[in-house]
């Protein structure tokens, strides 16, 4: 509900606020009459919807783009802002551009003012869902994955578009009961079916953009990259670094990272994407072939740690972490280590640790450790 409400907010003061920039723009241009070399250009204000739509399609497509990374980040205002940037250049560019075009298109048409506010507020519609399908793949974990990709901007594209076209419906219905019109809602007229506008696109956003339940765990301690200086001369070291985590890709269970699905080493902040049905085996055997082309080892290969150390089972209903009896007492969640090899059900933002028998290199005094955030939706920028 609280989703709901700040998505429809968003719509509502993105789209006034819009309203509001251009009723500034157009008492700005008619100051310019009495000026003689740029008063001309106060004639655009009689092309109104040239005026108005740039400014509520920008004033939309940010307010729509700006609400989905905070509401999915509520936590980290200073890094949604530096996150927001890019979406909002897009916004800004291809809202101007395109909604001054749609706005001179409309005002060429000899066409009803009905009309004109369908065909208007279904491309403002589809502009904003356009720019929020173009502008996802900029901090989401998901968009790294370009079928995802493909199918946001589908149905932010489409959704956006039919949630324009039933607001002007909606209006034209409202505009009509009060037939004749009259002199109060003429003033309030314009501003009230822009509030419309952007209730629909909210409520429509609220539901597109609603938080994806794949099941993955996110790579946290213990995947840090360690930057040490080295001679540039010395090679040697390359040669001794420690095996890395991997992921497998040689099974049934073939797995993969959300982001870069190509990818098999675990590095922190990488989320793998857990298959529904089969057990997934955490454990410190690489995943190799045999002569008899049978595939034996780990799912989830974790350097020095027990060959077999624990399963996950993903379920419809829910996630279960399944201990290995032998090496239970080397997990840890929540911070608290397992006192027994009982089944462990997962919700959303549980720590998993995995303990070593090796002392961490930046604190001897503790063993080394793999730490894991487990995800059945994902809510955080990527960065």
């Amino acid at each position: 509900m609280l989703r709901l409400i700040l998505y429809i907010l968003a719509g509502v003061t993105s789209a006034l606020l819009g309203w509001n920039l251009g009723q500034g723009m157009m008492y700005f241009l008619k100051a310019l009459e009495p000026l003689p070399y740029i008063g001309w250009l106060s004639q655009i204000r009689q092309w109104e919807e040239v005026v108005i739509f740039p400014f509520v399609t920008v004033s939309l497509a940010a307010g729509m783009v700006l609400n989905e990374i905070f509401v999915s980040n509520p936590t980290r205002p200073k890094l949604n802002l530096k996150i927001a940037l890019i979406p909002l250049l897009y916004a800004l560019g291809i809202g101007l551009s395109i909604g001054l075009i749609i706005g001179g298109f409309l005002q060429l048409l000899p066409i009803a003012d009905t009309m004109r506010r369908i065909i208007g507020w279904f491309s403002i519609g589809a502009i904003v869902g356009l720019v929020e399908g173009i502008t996802w793949r900029f901090h989401s974990l998901e968009a790294g994955d370009s079928k995802r990709q493909r199918d946001r901007q589908l149905i932010s594209l489409g959704a956006a578009s039919l949630a324009g076209f039933l607001a002007a419906l909606l209006f034209e219905q409202i505009r009509k009961g009060f037939q004749p019109i009259p002199p109060w809602f003429r003033i309030l007229e314009d501003p009230f079916g822009f509030a419309v506008l952007g209730t629909f696109l909210g409520l429509v956003f609220t539901l597109t953009t609603s938080p994806s339940y794949m099941v993955a765990l996110r790579a946290g301690k213990g995947f840090e990259f360690k930057d040490r200086a080295r001679d540039i001369i010395d090679t040697t070291w390359l040669q001794n670094l420690p095996p890395s985590a991997l992921i497998s890709q040689k099974s049934v269970r073939s797995l993969s990272f959300v982001s870069e699905p190509s990818a098999e080493k675990i590095e922190e902040g990488l989320s793998i994407q857990l298959p529904e049905g089969l057990p997934v085996r955490i454990g410190g055997v690489e995943k190799k072939q045999m002569p008899n082309n049978q595939i034996v080892g780990s799912d989830i290969y974790l350097p020095s740690i027990a060959p077999h150390i624990a399963d996950i089972v993903v379920s419809k209903r829910e996630t279960k972490l399944i201990p290995n009896p032998k090496n239970y007492e080397k997990i840890e969640i929540n911070g608290r280590l397992l006192d027994s090899p009982r089944e462990i059900i997962l919700k959303h933002n549980t720590l998993i640790a995995f303990y070593t028998d090796e002392q961490d290199q930046d604190n001897p005094n503790y063993p080394k450790l793999y730490r894991f955030v487990y995800y059945n939706r994902f809510l955080d920028p990527q960065n």
